[in-house]
């Protein structure tokens, strides 16, 4: 039987008094693979945003398992970020710590039981599997934007979440890097797990297709299986055209 993972009830999001997101229903099963597409200005990086729990609705809820995100208690909202990793566009790594402790924080939040030891391992183990290769102890502004993504994209992993939200996340990346990265995301959804992205490559979409939902104006204007052989290639084509 499929199991709901996340659902959106009437959810709204308004900024300087500009509506973006106007009352979006959607569901999403555990498990599926969902791409949020659209023109760029039509909301969907704030959808995303709302799904993980980022952002908070102006009106309307999302709901994790059945509970309202907005409404969980410690230990629920607790359980929620332990299960959710998100991957920004400009990888928003803490500028003022250096890459160990950019991969360090999330294991010590989730896992305070983890000692030091295992916390360096693991993050040895992970660097190791992207390919990053420069020293954990530099500085984000050290290292090139894709290098800086690299990090993002470990620190997201590291903690073995279950929902995986992604904005962007190839971009700046070159082809191995590239190449080690869906690596590491086929083997994510292999697990069960749950992937919701944005994104403008066609390559990453060929990989990892799923519902893909066109948001426009704020709404979701069309639902497409891109596992079906009927997909309107035009209104693929714009989602690679749109920058």
């Amino acid at each position: 039987m499929e199991q709901e993972l996340i659902r959106t009830e009437n959810l709204c999001f308004s900024s300087r008094a500009n509506s973006v997101i106007n009352g979006i229903d959607l569901k999403i099963l555990k498990g599926q693979t969902v791409i949020l597409g659209g023109k760029s200005g039509n909301g969907k990086s704030t959808l995303l945003k709302l799904l993980a729990g980022i952002l908070v609705p102006t009106k309307g809820k999302v709901l994790f398992c059945d509970q309202d995100i907005q409404l969980m208690n410690q230990v629920q909202n607790e359980n929620f970020r332990k299960k959710s990793a998100f991957v920004f566009q400009d990888a928003a790594l803490w500028a003022n710590q250096d890459i160990f402790q950019n991969l360090s924080l999330p294991l010590e939040t989730h896992f305070p039981q983890m000692t030091k030891n295992r916390r360096a391992s693991l993050i040895k183990e992970y660097c190791q599997k992207i390919g990053y290769e420069k020293s954990v102890h530099l500085r984000p502004a050290d290292l090139s934007n894709g290098e800086q993504k690299k990090i993002a994209i470990i620190r997201a992993l590291i903690t073995e979440p279950e929902i995986l939200f992604l904005d962007e996340c190839t971009e700046g990346l070159d082809e191995k890097a590239f190449e080690t990265t869906t690596e590491l995301f086929k083997k994510f959804l292999k697990q069960g797990n749950t992937l919701i992205y944005i994104t403008h490559s066609s390559k990453f979409r060929k990989l990892f297709p799923g519902n893909l939902f066109i948001v426009e104006d704020g709404k979701i204007s069309h639902e497409i299986d891109l596992k079906e052989n009927s997909v309107n290639q035009n209104i693929l084509n714009n989602l690679d055209e749109e920058k």
